[in-house]
């Protein structure tokens, strides 16, 4: 049995959430919400969320027998904005936010 789970325009870079796949992929998921939680990146709250979002679905299923199968990370919409400058001018400001799926399988 398989769960997924996805957060759309979450506030972090795609860059740096594809940063924390290398720590939590293939790792049960007791092991990978410790290993977030002490970690300080960027996105490690969004993917502590999406986790038990995911382990939620599977029902009856501790998180020492599911394990992380895969984490996508994929680049989402780009908040634009624009700050004030001198002399009447506007500089773009683009916040970019990452699109985040993961799926949690049993062993």
């Amino acid at each position: 049995m398989e769960a997924k789970a996805t957060h759309k325009n979450a506030k972090c870079t795609a860059r740096k959430a594809r940063l924390l796949r290398g720590l939590i992929l293939g790792k049960p998921v007791d092991q990978a919400l410790a290993l977030l939680l002490a970690e300080r990146r960027a996105g490690s709250v969004a993917t502590v969320k999406l986790i038990k979002s995911a382990l939620a679905q599977l029902s009856m299923v501790s998180a020492k027998d599911a394990y992380v199968e895969e984490f996508i990370v994929d680049e989402g919409q780009r908040r634009r904005m624009f700050m004030p400058r001198a002399q009447g001018r506007a500089t773009p400001i683009l916040k970019k936010t990452s699109h985040l799926t993961i799926f949690l399988s049993r062993k």
